[in-house]
């Protein structure tokens, strides 16, 4: 074996478990300027001092059975917002007003507007009176007021017309009779032209067995023919008018006025007219044929269409005479 310098050489330590120290604790030795190794017996007692200092080993954990119950979940990553940050201004407290609170406002409570008095309705009474000829004209386009007259009683089903001395001369139907006291029907006994004094006169006594009131409102209704419409046309007119030529209305417009009434029935005085149509031509023994002859059966059948119309505006004109 070559010499070894004992200042030079490496010493490295090994240690078996302390079972074995008694058969193979050594010393490894190193002479690296030689390149050589050999070993050298280690004492025990050194050996086991050297044990003593070295820490001890940790516990090992025990191991747990997982608990089924018991749910793991997995750390949810933060979001982090991509958004640039919001760069906060410093406040100035002392630009800051103090907060006043706004008054407290108490509204008044809304005073119902006042609202009007209910209208009153009152009960109407009509006066239907037609003009035309007597007998043998009853048949003729002049007497269209009396063939409308005969057929709205029949379509009211109010009485058949009958001379009575109630309303003086003249036909009547009261539909008081059958409870409908809206409707007092009179027909002229007359000739057309001079119409007025017998109609002035069962206004007259109409009006003093039904006074106007508070409660009740009369009205005057004249039906007559109309030269200047189609046949079976209505045509309706309030207060005093032109009567354009009809000698009828003439008559009766002129008794009311000199009797001093026609100016205060006022839109109480209505005129209904029944259109007869007219001729060709205009001379004055043409239109005077024309109106005199007789109707034909497709007028008739017109006058009864015409009744219908005539209903309704007697229905329109009591709703408006309630209210007024």
């Amino acid at each position: 074996m070559a010499n070894r310098n004992p200042s030079q050489p490496q010493t490295q330590q090994r240690s078996r478990p302390s079972s074995h120290l008694q058969l193979h604790s050594f010393n490894q030795h190193h002479d690296p300027n030689q390149d050589l190794f050999w070993p050298e017996p280690v004492d025990p007692s050194a050996v086991e001092a050297s044990a003593s200092l070295e820490p001890e080993p940790r516990p090992r954990p025990e191991y747990r059975i997982p608990r089924k119950d018991v749910v793991k979940r997995r750390p949810v990553q933060p979001i982090i917002s991509q958004s640039p940050p919001v760069v906060v201004e410093p406040v100035n407290k002392a630009a800051l007003s103090p907060i006043i609170p706004a008054p407290l406002r108490i509204r008044k409570p809304k005073t119902p507007s006042p609202q009007p008095p209910p209208t009153l309705m009152r009960s109407v009474r009509l006066l239907i009176a037609s003009l035309g000829n007597p007998p043998p004209y009853h048949s003729t386009r002049h007497s269209a007021g009396h063939i409308v007259l005969k057929q709205l009683a029949s379509q009211l089903r109010l009485p058949t017309l009958t001379k009575s001395k109630l309303l003086g001369s003249g036909l009547v139907s009261s539909g008081g009779d059958v409870g409908r006291p809206e409707y007092t029907l009179w027909q002229s006994a007359s000739m057309m032209n001079v119409s007025g004094q017998g109609t002035l006169k069962a206004w007259k006594t109409f009006t003093s067995l039904r006074p106007a009131s508070d409660d009740v409102v009369t009205a005057l209704v004249v039906l007559h023919d109309e030269l200047e419409s189609s046949s079976g046309t209505i045509k309706l007119r309030r207060g005093e008018s032109s009567p354009k030529g009809h000698n009828g209305i003439k008559s009766v417009q002129s008794s009311l006025k000199s009797a001093g009434l026609l100016a205060a029935m006022g839109e109480r005085f209505i005129k209904i007219g029944v259109g007869i149509g007219r001729p060709l031509s205009r001379e004055k023994n043409d239109v005077s044929a024309w109106v005199l002859g007789q109707l034909t059966s497709a007028e008739k059948t017109k006058f009864e269409v015409a009744t219908e119309s005539l209903n309704a505006v007697l229905t329109s004109e009591i709703a408006r005479l309630e209210r007024s």
